[in-house]
């Protein structure tokens, strides 16, 4: 079951609404945890089904049973979706490169990086080298989203899924 992991400034209830649009459109379970349980002990727990799990909190900060959660991640290969919260200008914060050499760093296996809000910008995300799999317009956390933007949601999560089945 991957792991939708928010970084930067993205507050938790459009987390909760995010991994909720995402895991209607992937399909199985939702899976909600917090980063303040042990990691290993919690890992061991999940169940293998499919779906996602969405879990709050700095993944990077050392937890008291010792480690990071990112470390765990990568000791139990599971997978990761980075989720970070674009400017309103469509710039995305330096936490997305933070994140994704740290998981390089400890062997987390990272399905990709999903930008909430509009602009897309496709082809600054090219050039900064990021494993960028798309957008996530503002408007479909709330109920006055458009049929563009669903069909946006719709190609999203099957360039995720295609991206799962590659690492």
């Amino acid at each position: 079951m991957p792991f939708l992991v928010a970084i930067g400034n993205l507050p938790d209830e459009s987390m909760s609404k995010i991994s909720k649009v995402l895991s209607t459109n992937w399909g199985g379970s939702l899976l909600k945890i917090s980063s303040k349980q042990s990691p290993n002990e919690t890992i061991s727990l999940l169940p293998s089904q499919g779906g996602l799990v969405q879990i709050d909190g700095d993944l990077a900060m050392m937890h008291p049973s010792g480690g990071t959660w990112l470390e765990a991640l990568g000791a139990w290969k599971i997978p990761v979706i980075l989720i970070v919260l674009s400017n309103p200008s469509g710039e995305v914060p330096g936490i997305a490169a933070s994140y994704v050499a740290l998981c390089k760093q400890l062997s987390v296996p990272l399905i990709g990086i999903v930008q909430i809000g509009e602009p897309w910008k496709a082809a600054e995300r090219k050039l900064d080298g990021l494993p960028w799999c798309g957008c996530i317009p503002l408007d479909l956390l709330t109920n006055n989203s458009e049929s563009s933007s669903i069909h946006k949601l719709e190609n999203l999560v099957r360039r995720l899924k295609l991206q799962f089945k590659y690492i």
